[in-house]
């Protein structure tokens, strides 16, 4: 699908498998060594968001995502929760919408939480780290 704010996209994806994790019971993302290996703290594995990624920041997507209206929201999620994989018509399908109107749908919602986040940054530039980096990131995607 192309998108037009890819740190957006980006975004929603990492938003997407933090939603389920949460949604599922699980606390946080997997853990950075499934061996074993990683950083031990004596009551368990240390889990470890992916790099570039704070709990804030999922947070304040899933805040901006809550925000939407319905229909946006409802694309949003079967889009970055439950459409890893499938193809544009599939998502279209499941949501019951012409393939170019879900699209549509999507770049709206982009944009929607695009302002979401920014304004937070604006007020308070400490914010988030990772919020300051993906503002200046607002270029179309060519994907």
């Amino acid at each position: 699908m192309r998108v037009e704010l890819a740190w957006v996209d980006a975004l929603l994806s990492r938003w997407g498998r933090w939603s389920i994790r949460c949604e599922s019971g699980a606390l946080g993302f997997a853990s950075s060594c499934i061996l074993g290996g990683g950083g031990h703290d004596g009551d368990g594995y240390d889990s470890s968001a992916p790099l570039g990624v704070v709990d804030d920041d999922m947070e304040a997507v899933d805040g901006a995502v809550r925000k939407l209206p319905k229909v946006l929201q409802l694309t949003i999620m079967e889009v970055y929760k439950f459409g890893h994989g499938k193809s544009d018509r599939a998502l279209a399908a499941s949501l019951g919408l012409h393939v170019d109107t879900m699209r549509k749908y999507v770049c709206d919602a982009h944009r929607k939480i695009a302002v979401d986040i920014a304004i937070p940054c604006a007020h308070n530039p400490a914010h988030s780290a990772n919020r300051g980096s993906c503002l200046e990131k607002k270029q179309p995607a060519t994907a």
